[in-house]
């Protein structure tokens, strides 16, 4: 059987310094959970594949492995 544990969202304000280094992100814009990492040069979410700015990313989350 396939579990999974409970993401812990957190507000993007509390965010520390160190995750805006370009890794990759669980964030929520909008309605719905994407994949995004942040672009410095631009200052903002980016889509990894699109290369398009989110625009209202409120929350956040660390992509973890499953257990």
């Amino acid at each position: 059987m396939i579990t999974a544990k409970y993401i812990p969202w957190d507000p993007i304000g509390a965010m520390p310094a160190d995750r805006r280094d370009g890794r990759l992100m669980l964030l929520w814009e909008g309605d719905r959970p994407v994949i995004g990492r942040w672009d410095d040069g631009r200052k903002g979410w980016e889509d990894p594949d699109g290369m398009h700015l989110f625009e209202e990313i409120t929350y956040w989350a660390d992509i973890n492995s499953p257990e």
